[in-house]
C-alpha cells in the first residue's frame, strides 16, 4: 500500500474538516480555553447575533458539548475529560482527538502541554506543542500520531477523532493498523506541520 505525502494528508484533511462555521468553532475553542463553560447568550453577543441565529449555527456542529445549564463545555477542546490532556496557560483541558493537540495551539496562540498514552503499552506520552508548530520535550522520543484521512464529515467524532491517537512506536501501533489498515502514522513533527496547514485553512489563522 503506498503512503500518501504529507501534502495529500494535509489536502484530505482540509476537505473534510472545513465548515461554515469557522467563526463559531473558533470562538467556542477560544473561551473553552480559558477553563470555564462559555453561555450561548455570551457567544450570541460576541459573533452580534440572535440567540435563534446561534442555535442555527450550532446545529451545523452536532458534537458540539453542553452541560445541565445548556452552555458549551466543548468542541475539539472540551473541559469533559478525555485521554488526551491539553493544559493551556495553567488551564486543564482536554481534546476528543490526538491531532487536536496539534490543531490548536496556533489557532488560540497558545503552547499546549499534552498528556496521554499509549492504547496498546499504557505507556504515557507528553510534549509541548507550540503555536508555531514546534515540538519540544517529547517523551517517549518514538512516539507517533496515527489518525486516518477518511471519514464520515456528518460523525466527526466518532468517525475520525476515535481513532486519531498517539502510540509510543511504530511498533505499538501494529495492532491499531491490523484494524485501521488505511490509518497513517505521522511522527509529532509532521503530524504539527499538518495542524498548521489545517489550522490556517480551516479556522482562518494566519501562518
Amino acid at each position: 500500500m503506498s503512503v500518501p505525502s504529507l501534502e495529500a494528508i494535509t489536502t484530505g484533511l482540509i476537505e473534510q474538516l472545513q465548515s461554515e462555521q469557522k467563526e463559531l468553532r473558533l470562538l467556542i475553542l477560544r473561551r473553552i480555553s480559558q477553563g470555564g463553560p462559555v453561555s450561548k447568550a455570551q457567544l450570541a453577543s460576541e459573533l452580534h447575533i440572535s440567540e435563534d441565529g446561534l442555535e442555527k449555527r450550532l446545529h451545523q456542529l452536532p458534537d458540539t458539548e453542553y452541560n445541565e445549564n445548556g452552555d458549551v463545555v466543548g468542541w475539539g477542546v472540551t473541559l469533559v475529560p478525555t485521554r488526551h490532556h491539553f493544559q493551556v496557560n495553567g488551564k486543564q483541558l482536554y481534546t476528543w482527538c490526538a491531532f487536536d493537540t496539534v490543531l490548536f495551539p496556533p489557532c488560540l496562540g497558545q503552547e499546549a502541554h499534552v498528556l496521554s498514552h499509549c492504547p496498546t503499552t499504557g505507556e504515557p506520552i507528553s510534549f509541548v506543542a507550540s503555536p508555531s508548530g514546534a515540538i519540544r520535550d517529547l517523551s517517549p522520543t518514538t512516539s507517533i500520531l496515527a489518525l486516518l484521512i477518511a471519514f464520515d464529515q456528518n460523525r466527526v467524532r466518532q468517525t475520525f477523532c476515535e481513532n486519531a491517537l498517539f502510540f509510543s512506536s511504530e511498533r505499538a501501533a501494529t495492532p491499531y493498523l491490523a484494524t485501521h489498515p488505511n490509518a497513517v502514522l505521522l511522527s509529532l513533527e509532521q503530524a504539527s506541520q499538518v495542524g498548521q496547514q489545517v489550522a490556517a485553512a480551516c479556522f482562518g489563522i494566519k501562518k
